[in-house]
């Protein structure tokens, strides 16, 4: 897979997170996914991108990092709605996250998604079966994250 498209994507999740959540996360070095295995996330956020290229990302995270990002925002949240804006901020994240990423690739014609959001021990994402993912993983001092992406 082309850096042209993974380095927007690295970029814009290290901003990102440190916009909204006052957080300078490190990353380490991305690797390629093997889709087949388990994993050890509990919430996806999760969106498509048409056009020059077309693919999938996913912000990937542990729900009590969600939950610390949660707090983070600033946001005062009902304990009994904390697992559904927990969610809500993932997909958002994602989505800002994305967006950012495919407007500083200028020399394309790309198109995102709205999110989704997939939560629940080892949950399965349908990735494109003949294209890597390539996995970009962060860490915070609240638990680590990945940003995946796969693009054709």
């Amino acid at each position: 897979m082309d850096v042209k498209i993974i380095n927007p994507f690295l970029s814009a999740g290290l901003y990102t997170f440190e916009q909204m959540f006052g957080i300078k996360p490190d990353y380490k070095e991305p690797f390629v996914l093997e889709i087949n295995s388990g994993h050890p996330w509990e919430v996806s956020g999760l969106l498509g991108v048409t056009g020059d290229y077309n693919g999938v990302i996913a912000f990937r995270l542990h729900k009590t990092l969600a939950y610390k990002l949660l707090d983070l925002s600033g946001l005062i949240v009902p304990p009994e709605e904390k697992n559904d804006m927990a969610q809500q901020l993932v997909s958002e994240f994602t989505n800002i996250v994305a967006g950012s990423a495919v407007s500083s690739i200028k020399d394309m014609n790309l198109c995102i998604s709205p999110p989704v959001t997939i939560a629940g021990p080892n949950h399965t994402i349908q990735w494109p079966r003949s294209y890597p993912v390539v996995g970009i993983p962060f860490v915070t001092p609240y638990g680590p994250y990945e940003v995946d992406v796969c693009f054709k």
